[in-house]
């Protein structure tokens, strides 16, 4: 009996040890796996601004107009106080100096020499107090968080310019096949373009893996172990081997891993496309043998390798689906297995719509192309009218 897709990610997850931590410079850490929580070194702000550009006063006793005493800029550390009265100069963000009660907008204000008059009541002080952002102390970005430009600006407000991340992912991709040349050649007989390598590299890159090694093979046993045992073994994490992953006479795949010394977790999953897919593991590392195909590689990625991936950078990754109507029908499932189908999500009449991509199998690239989404479907699934609800695992943000 095959197992499920989702026995098949739990015998990941049991599998695969998270990767060791390092620190690294802010500009290395776009997209990578905060591992320690960051903390506010002080109260932020770290003392009382104004908000506005104008006039920092002492209102007590509500005078009419102000004299104006000073003028404090950005940067500026304020050495004097105002009384009730008084007013100084002042521009957005800088300190306050004490004594003051609000900062007058400058556009709501009147000024003639060293006397200011407000021209409009205020109903807000127009200050920024201290800690009213973070108090010292409290937790910005817990551990866990994947870092955006939004979350490294934050480390670098609070001076962690050497964040304790977790180490990527280092992977080796192997494309087997005699057959296979490289996109830029001229295909002769039977050869074809190799596209799986282009497609790995590319998912590689958007799920925070390292590309160590990534070459085509052919069809033999040693060819396809040598890369493998002269690639320093300290320096990768995960092996991909695209093809091979059949019981042909030239599939070569479990073979492979065994002669390397992996253990096979499963062989196969019940799963269209992408059945006869293979994980193993040694030690703290990790293989997959991809089915061969291009739609096959798009979905199993997705499906498991970005899983094992997940487990890895020492995250969570639940598959969570929602229900989105279908823009187009799709034909009946005959098939045992749970189909995956590749999909593009779209706002259509101002609501969210799917839209099943043509792919007549899973050498099919047409069926990658705008795939932002994969549509369920569960097995032996009767033919779905448009409108029908389906679920669906988003892998990008839907297309206005």
């Amino acid at each position: 009996m095959m197992l499920t897709l989702a026995d098949a990610r739990a015998l990941i997850s049991a599998n695969i040890t998270p990767l060791r931590s390092e620190a690294i410079s802010l500009d290395q850490a776009r997209q990578r796996i905060l591992r320690q929580a960051a903390c506010a070194p002080d109260d932020i702000p770290p003392f009382d601004r104004s908000a506005m550009d104008g006039y920092a006063v002492n209102d007590s006793g509500a005078p009419p107009q102000f004299v104006i005493v000073g003028e404090i800029q950005a940067g500026t550390t304020p050495a004097l106080e105002i009384r009730p009265g008084e007013c100084v100069r002042i521009f957005t963000g800088a300190k306050l100096p004490d004594g003051t009660t609000r900062v007058l907008p400058q556009e709501n204000t009147s000024r003639e020499n060293q006397t200011l008059v407000p021209t409009e009541p205020q109903t807000r002080t127009w200050i920024r107090h201290r800690g009213e952002d973070a108090a010292r102390g409290s937790v910005l970005l817990e551990e866990g968080t994947r870092l955006g430009p939004g979350e490294l600006s934050i480390l670098a407000g609070i001076g962690l310019t050497q964040p304790l991340v977790v180490r990527q992912p280092g992977v080796i991709h192997l494309a087997t096949g005699n057959e296979l040349v490289a996109p830029e050649s001229s295909p002769v007989g039977a050869q074809i373009r190799d596209s799986n390598s282009v497609l790995i590299a590319g998912l590689l890159s958007e799920h925070g893996a390292r590309l160590i090694r990534q070459e085509r093979v052919p069809d033999t046993l040693e060819d396809l172990i040598t890369p493998v045992t002269t690639t320093p073994a300290d320096s990768w994490d995960l092996l991909l081997i695209s093809g091979g992953a059949s019981v042909g006479d030239f599939d070569f795949g479990a073979r492979a891993l065994r002669a390397l010394g992996f253990t096979i977790h499963f062989p196969k999953v019940n799963l269209r496309p992408g059945k006869p897919l293979i994980f193993a593991t040694r030690g703290q590392q990790a293989a997959f043998v991809i089915p061969g195909n291009p739609v096959s590689h798009f979905v199993t990625f997705h499906l498991a390798i970005q899983h094992a991936l997940q487990c890895f950078l020492g995250l969570g990754s639940e598959l969570n689906l929602i229900r989105v109507p279908l823009a187009t029908a799709l034909p009946r499932m005959p098939d045992s297995r749970e189909t995956w189908w590749p999909a593009q999500i779209g706002i259509h009449d101002f609501q969210l719509r799917a839209f099943p991509l043509p792919w007549q199998s899973s050498g099919d690239m047409r069926g990658l192309l705008g795939a932002n989404a994969l549509l369920r479907l569960p097995s032996g699934c009767p033919a779905t009218a448009a409108g029908s609800e389906v679920e669906c695992l988003f892998l990008a943000p839907p297309i206005a």
